[in-house]
């Protein structure tokens, strides 16, 4: 069985996620196709406009056959080690390509310039290194890919993700290929709806409660819609509460925190001991050196304890949102461990076990802030079709 795959958020699915898996399909005809996606929390350091289960429903009826669950600790990391992560899964899980996104370039001209970059990776490491003064890790990449490259054409943040893929393929060996597909429209950081319809998920989620529909399809549309009528969309006053909790009062520390550097909880406290409102605090701790993006994702991870030794731990196993009879044979791989139910928790390594129940709370967290009941991920059918 051949497979494909896409990374993704789908926050929410839209026409453009439709239009990319589309053209996957009619390039890679009768490849099963598969999407590792972020769980209830997504690499912004957002909570998800509606829950992992609605819009692994949206993805299924967009045509997908399985969906898989992205462990929390790499959703909620910069673009470096959510690839990493992302492309270690799915070679385990021996997809036969990733297909993803690029904007701005064509998909030869955005290859040769990623492979350029990854053979002179020792000058654009000290590139970054000497670009990092008084900037963010992001910017300093940003600026170093540029500089090296003498085009800012390549500069946008589908494409350094993309590129941070194709780095982490050739990194590990693998023999994942490649399929980068331009994207019609929209850049992911346009926040206005497009009268062409294929707009941002950022336009989207801004303009929730106004005219988005014919922006994604019929059945995306219909799962917000449903959610809204069960559950709240999150407020982010509710995680800065647990936050400041849990920095002021308990004084819990921060040091080892996936995203944490010296310094940062001082800095931090400072500001959240003044600041009574989340924006406030969020555009006060924000400069040149910390994006909004990191501290919200720092935020999330100290809540939910997420540690460094998190990365070290090899993950042997992944949690399916969503099948079809299609993509059952996935589940025989004789190399990892699937988990559908509670019952399968038993069939995991002890750190495959830290890594499931993290996940599971920090769907509980998003339960919590939602009203969706909690325990949901055992409670809930999983989807099959």
């Amino acid at each position: 069985m051949k497979t494909f795959a896409i990374i993704s958020e789908f926050n929410p699915f839209h026409n453009g996620h439709k239009y990319i898996l589309e053209k996957s399909k009619n390039i890679l005809k009768n490849y099963t196709a598969i999407s590792l996606m972020s769980g209830d929390f997504v690499q912004r350091g957002d909570p998800s406009i509606i829950d992992k289960f609605s819009r692994a429903k949206s993805a299924m009826d967009a045509g997908f056959d399985m969906i898989i669950e992205m462990p929390i600790h790499i959703s909620l990391q910069a673009a470096e080690f959510f690839a990493k992560g992302s492309v270690i899964m799915l070679d385990k899980i021996g997809v036969d390509y990733l297909c993803f996104g690029i904007e701005n370039l064509e998909a030869d001209d955005f290859l040769n310039k990623s492979y350029f970059l990854i053979e002179n990776n020792d000058k654009l490491e000290k590139l970054t290194r000497d670009n990092l003064e008084n900037k963010s890790f992001a910017k300093a990449r940003y600026d170093s890919i540029a500089s090296l490259l003498n085009d800012d054409n390549f500069i946008s943040s589908n494409n350094i993700l993309a590129f941070e893929y194709i780095r982490a393929i050739n990194n590990i060996n693998s023999n994942i290929n490649v399929l980068p597909i331009k994207r019609i429209s929209s850049l992911n950081q346009d926040d206005y709806l497009r009268e062409d319809f294929f707009s941002s998920s950022t336009a989207i989620r801004k303009n929730i409660y106004g005219d988005y529909k014919k922006h994604l399809p019929t059945y995306s549309y219909n799962e917000i819609e449903n959610f809204k009528d069960l559950y709240n969309f999150t407020n982010y006053d509710y995680f800065y509460d647990l936050f400041k909790f849990l920095l002021l009062i308990k004084d819990k520390d921060m040091k080892n925190i996936i995203g944490y550097e010296e310094g940062l909880d001082n800095y931090l406290k400072k500001i959240a001991y003044v600041e009574k409102d989340i924006n406030l605090f969020l555009e006060r701790s924000t400069n040149k050196r910390f994006t909004t993006s990191r501290i919200k994702r720092l935020i999330l991870n100290y809540i939910l304890g997420i540690t460094q030794n998190f990365n070290d731990f090899d993950i042997n196993f992944y949690k399916v949102l969503a099948f079809n009879e299609k993509s059952q044979a996935i589940l025989r791989n004789p190399n990892l461990n699937s988990f559908l139910c509670k019952n399968d928790r038993k069939n995991l390594s002890p750190t495959d076990k830290i890594i499931l129940d993290k996940m599971i709370e920090a769907s509980n967290l998003f339960s919590l802030a939602t009203g969706r009941p909690l325990n949901f991920d055992y409670t809930n059918k999983i989807i099959k079709l």
